[in-house]
């Protein structure tokens, strides 16, 4: 049986007056989505802007 069965189970078994605090407690502990972090060529001065970066590290 995976984890999501038995949690599943579990919370069948809570009582009703429970089951807010549960939820709120899920809510909590979603992950939002990470943002990409932008590499910012002007504080590279076009260094790298026709650059293949993988390339050039593997030389």
């Amino acid at each position: 049986m995976i984890t999501k069965e038995i949690i599943k189970k579990e919370i069948d078994k809570m009582p009703d007056d429970v089951m807010q605090e549960v939820y709120e407690f899920i809510n909590n502990i979603k992950t939002t989505k990470k943002r990409k972090m932008k590499l910012h060529t002007y504080r590279l001065k076009g260094k790298f802007d026709n650059l293949n970066i993988r390339e050039s590290a593997y030389e």
